[in-house]
């Protein structure tokens, strides 16, 4: 299949609007295509990198399996149901149950291994705080302790989506 100009910018938005995050995308395009988002496609944001990821499936041949990929572990997803429509890629079935089940799981590991890891170094800090002796060093552990209190809320939070 080969696009026009206005169906890759409609496949740029609909793929944004299914993948927010980048690891979303990466995950998606690991488990969906089988490949590695950062040796496949680059770039200094989102939208770059999503752009080369079209421009790799198009140069590959694979732009079919790119929106059905995405249509299997997104499909709850407007954007990508319409573009897929417009393209003429029929829904294959999941290949699994429940849509983009791996790739939430996979997201859920990762934030869960994140959250250990802060807790971690939070308690490490916290540890530290309590013998440090020297009075210049207080605040400074006192506002790492802050930032990873930060860090541990905005992960358990994304725990909590992908939990919904």
């Amino acid at each position: 299949m080969s696009l026009t100009g206005p169906q890759i910018a409609h496949l740029l938005e609909a793929l944004l609007d299914a993948y927010p995050r980048r690891d979303d995308l990466r995950m998606m395009v690991r488990v969906e295509l089988g490949e590695n988002l950062d040796a496949i496609a680059g770039g200094d944001n989102l939208r770059a990198v999503t752009f080369s990821l079209i421009e790799w499936a198009i140069s590959a041949g694979r732009e079919d399996e790119l929106v059905a990929g995405a249509r299997r572990s997104n499909a709850g997803n407007a954007r990508l149901r319409a573009v897929a429509q417009t393209l003429g890629v029929e829904d294959a079935p999941p290949s699994r149950p429940g849509p983009g089940s791996a790739v939430s799981a996979l997201l859920l590991r990762e934030q869960e291994e994140s959250l250990k890891l802060l807790a971690a170094q939070y308690t490490a800090a916290s540890q530290q705080l309590r013998t440090e002796l020297n009075a210049a060093n207080r605040p400074v552990l006192q506002e790492r302790l802050r930032q990873l209190e930060g860090e541990m809320a905005a992960v358990q939070a994304e725990i909590d989506r992908l939990n919904q």
